[in-house]
């Protein structure tokens, strides 16, 4: 039986049930994985994996921790740089009750490691590669090294956070239509306990002008 190909014009103004969208990005994902010589995902080498790790996957699990009895949720993405990523149209008694919004604008945007693109490209060329927090590129010989690192404390939630709270910021200086939706997409630096995300969480919440 033959598939048919999936590409970014596949959700491209398209309006899709969540769920379905969600398992046609999971498909384009998979799909673009098996590619022989295709997009190399780790790398965001392409406009297509920029997109699709950035923006339509985050959106996919979002949609997929919402859809429920009395809520269906609708999704209408968009590849343009328009000021939102994507739109939610949400029927059902939880919208009818005013519990929820019936159209919602949603942003996503990544909070990573400033040195996580070295990590993508050293795990990508040697298959192996050590924190983000201890690896540097020589200014010479283009060479990435990479050493381990130990976090100590409470210093990877510090740095999750700071990470969180500044894509905070750069989003907020921008000009958004009212009640758009961020989506905050965390890619850590290693793993992260359930103690070290909830204490993350609990100090954006508390940061001066996040509260």
């Amino acid at each position: 039986m033959r598939t048919t190909r999936l590409d970014l014009s596949t959700f491209d103004g398209q309006l899709i049930d969540g769920l379905e969208f969600s398992r046609k990005v999971y498909d384009f994902f998979d799909q673009t994985q098996r590619e022989p010589g295709g997009i190399k995902l780790r790398l965001r080498s392409t406009v297509a994996a920029k997109k699709l790790l950035d923006e339509l996957i985050p959106i996919a699990w979002f949609v997929q921790t919402r859809y429920q009895q009395g809520r269906r949720i609708k999704v209408r993405w968009f590849r343009g740089s328009q000021p939102h990523d994507a739109i939610l149209w949400s029927p059902g008694g939880l919208v009818t009750h005013g519990m929820v919004r019936r159209r919602q604008l949603v942003e996503v945007t990544t909070a990573v490691h400033p040195n996580g693109h070295l990590s993508r490209e050293q795990l990508d060329r040697t298959g192996r590669s050590w924190s983000a927090k201890q690896i540097r590129r020589d200014k010479r010989t283009r060479e990435i090294t990479s050493e381990p690192y130990v976090y100590e404390g409470e210093e990877l939630s510090q740095d999750l956070s700071g990470q969180i709270l500044e894509c905070l910021k750069k989003k907020g200086a921008k000009t958004y239509p009212p009640s758009t939706l961020l989506i905050v997409n965390c890619e850590s630096d290693g793993l992260v306990l359930e103690d070290e995300w909830d204490d993350a969480v609990a100090r954006v919440k508390q940061a001066p002008g996040f509260s």
